[in-house]
């Protein structure tokens, strides 16, 4: 199965010039926690989370009505192509222990994979898609404060 098999093709995106409440209202109108910050369209800049957005807003206190999204976002992102085999985008996703993907090519964002997408159409008894989703999802030790 490739990628362009089951990715979401209709993204949800935030502008570099988007401040950091329209990002979150984006969010909580979209009923989701992620969105690609791109520049002109489509060529993507880096990644949103809502985690991003907390941590932020808490640990530099920041204000989301004059913080922009670049200024949030992480950059870097890992991304894969839509001819890329699902096992690709899985083997990526559990090394960057990251739990959604942009689908991009020439640049350009196409569509976004998420575990959620992966949990949806994949065959659960594929051991290694399980194992992937079970590596992804393995929380992060607990630190005392």
């Amino acid at each position: 199965m490739q990628v362009k098999d089951i990715m979401t093709k209709d993204v949800v995106t935030a502008d570099v010039n988007d401040t950091v409440l329209k990002v979150a209202k984006l969010m909580t109108y979209h009923n989701i926690g992620c969105i690609p910050v791109v520049e002109n369209g489509q060529k993507v800049m880096g990644m949103i989370t809502d985690r991003d957005i907390v941590i932020a807003m808490a640990k530099y206190n920041r204000d989301p009505e004059n913080t922009l999204a670049v200024n949030v976002m992480t950059s870097g992102v890992y991304s894969v192509k839509p001819d890329a085999e699902l096992s690709q985008a899985l083997a990526l996703m559990k090394k960057q222990q990251i739990r959604r993907l942009p689908v991009m090519e020439n640049e350009l964002l196409l569509g976004m994979v998420s575990l959620g997408d992966v949990a949806v159409y994949a065959n659960h008894a594929d051991t290694e898609i399980g194992e992937a989703l079970t590596e992804i999802s393995r929380p992060a030790k607990a630190e005392n404060l």
